[in-house]
C-alpha cells in the first residue's frame, strides 16, 4: 500500500449509524485498518484499533457492558477514552498495569454516518457534505455492499454519465452517445456536473436523458437519477483493492406515511443490484490496475468531471504532504522560522485547474 492511496487529513463515512447498537461492537475494516466500533454509555460512538492489547483477541467478537468494551477471551474492559479498567483475572478494584490501554480514533456522527478522521492533523470542523444530498427520513432508503475493486475506480464510476449507453443498454436503452456538458465546474470544494446524452439524429424513439450529479472530497457523489429520486453514496476504501459502498436512496413522490420507503427501497434496490452489481461491477473489475491514479490515461471532454476529482485528490495529497514537511522541519529546529514548504518533488501543489488540464482533455 502506498502512502499516496488514501487522501489523508480526511473525515471519511465508515458505517450507517443506525446499524450502531448500544449492546453489541461491529468490527469492520476501513483504509486498510481492522476497527472495532461501539457505543459508549452516553450513546456516542466510539471506535478503536480490533484486538485486544491482552493477546490479540478481537474486540469485536465480544460485549459492551457498563458502557464499556467487555474483550471475549480474557473479559478485559476499556472505556470510551481506550483506557483499561478491568482485568478480572487481578480481581476487582485492582491497579491497571501499563500497556493495556487501547489507542482509539478519532470519529463523529453526521448525517446518519459515522465519520473517521484519517490523518494526523486536527480533524476539520466540519464532514464534507453535499447540501442536496437526501438525509435520513421517512422517504429515504439504504443501501450498502463490499466491492474488490479500488474506490477510484468507484469513484470514476459515479463522475462518468457517458458510459450509460453502452453498459446499460438493457435497463436504460435507446439512450443517446453524444454528450452535451451543460456544467462540469468547481462549486467550493464540490464538483458539479450536469450532462445530457442526445442522438445524432433525433427522433420520436431517440429520447434524451439528462442527468445531474456532484462529487466532493474524499469519497461522495449524488446523483439524480430520474425526476425526483437521487442518491447520495459513498465508496470508502476498506482496503487497496476492496471498496464499501454505501448509498442513501430518497423520493419525492410519495409521502412516508403512503409507503415512501418502499419506494425509496425499490429505486435502491433496482440501482445497486441491477445497474451497478451487474453492470458497471463487470467494466470495473476489468479496469481494476496497481497504480490508484490516472495518470496513463487519456481523457476527453466528456470526461471533464473525472479529472476535476483527481485534480483535487492530488492537491489534498500534496498539501498533507507539505504541512507533513513542514511540521517535522518545525521539530527539527524549532529556533528556525519556516515560510514556506513544497512537496517532495521539489514543488508547489499544483492547481486544479492546470492539473484538469493536463489529463488529455
Amino acid at each position: 500500500m502506498t502512502p499516496d492511496e488514501f487522501i489523508p487529513n480526511q473525515w471519511y463515512p465508515i458505517f450507517d449509524s443506525s446499524e450502531l447498537k448500544r449492546r453489541k461492537p461491529v468490527g469492520i475494516t476501513r483504509l486498510g485498518e481492522q476497527l472495532v466500533l461501539w457505543r459508549d454509555g452516553s450513546g456516542s460512538a466510539v471506535c478503536t484499533t480490533d484486538r485486544c492489547p491482552h493477546r490479540a483477541a478481537q474486540l469485536s467478537l465480544g460485549w459492551v457492558r457498563d458502557g464499556c468494551l467487555e474483550c471475549p477471551f480474557h473479559g478485559l474492559r476499556f472505556d470510551s477514552a481506550g483506557q483499561c479498567v478491568l482485568i478480572p483475572a487481578n480481581g476487582e478494584g485492582e491497579p491497571i498495569p501499563r500497556g493495556f490501554d487501547l489507542p482509539t480514533r478519532k470519529v463523529r456522527e453526521a448525517h446518519g454516518l459515522i465519520w473517521y478522521w484519517y490523518g494526523d492533523s486536527e480533524p476539520a470542523a466540519e464532514v464534507p457534505w453535499i447540501p442536496e444530498a437526501p438525509e435520513p427520513g421517512p422517504r429515504t432508503s439504504i443501501v450498502q455492499r463490499d466491492y474488490p475493486v479500488s474506490y477510484l475506480r468507484v469513484m470514476e464510476n459515479l463522475g462518468d454519465i457517458h458510459h450509460i449507453p453502452f453498459v446499460y443498454r438493457a435497463t436504460i436503452p435507446r439512450a443517446g452517445t453524444r454528450v452535451e456538458m451543460q456544467a462540469a465546474k468547481l462549486d467550493g470544494a464540490v464538483i458539479r456536473l450536469k450532462v445530457s446524452l442526445h442522438h445524432e439524429r433525433p427522433g420520436w424513439m431517440r429520447p434524451t436523458y439528462s442527468f445531474t450529479s456532484a462529487m466532493c472530497l474524499p469519497t461522495l457523489a449524488t446523483i439524480t437519477v430520474a425526476k425526483g429520486i437521487q442518491f447520495i453514496a459513498s465508496a470508502t476504501p476498506i482496503d487497496r483493492d476492496h471498496t464499501w459502498l454505501w448509498a442513501r436512496y430518497g423520493q419525492s413522490y410519495i409521502p412516508g406515511w403512503l409507503g415512501g420507503r418502499i419506494v425509496a427501497r425499490l429505486a435502491a434496490k433496482f440501482d445497486l443490484e441491477l445497474v451497478f452489481t451487474r453492470q458497471d461491477m463487470r467494466m470495473l473489475a476489468s479496469q481494476q490496475r496497481n497504480n490508484p491514479d490516472i495518470a496513463s490515461y487519456h481523457l476527453f471532454e466528456a470526461d471533464r468531471a473525472i479529472a476535476l476529482y483527481f485534480g483535487l485528490r492530488k492537491q489534498a495529497i500534496d498539501e498533507a504532504s507539505a504541512a507533513a514537511d513542514h511540521s517535522r522541519i518545525a521539530s527539527a529546529s524549532c529556533e528556525t522560522p519556516v515560510l514556506g514548504s513544497r512537496n517532495k518533488k521539489g514543488s508547489t501543489a499544483t492547481s486544479i485547474t492546470a492539473i484538469s488540464q493536463k489529463q488529455s482533455l
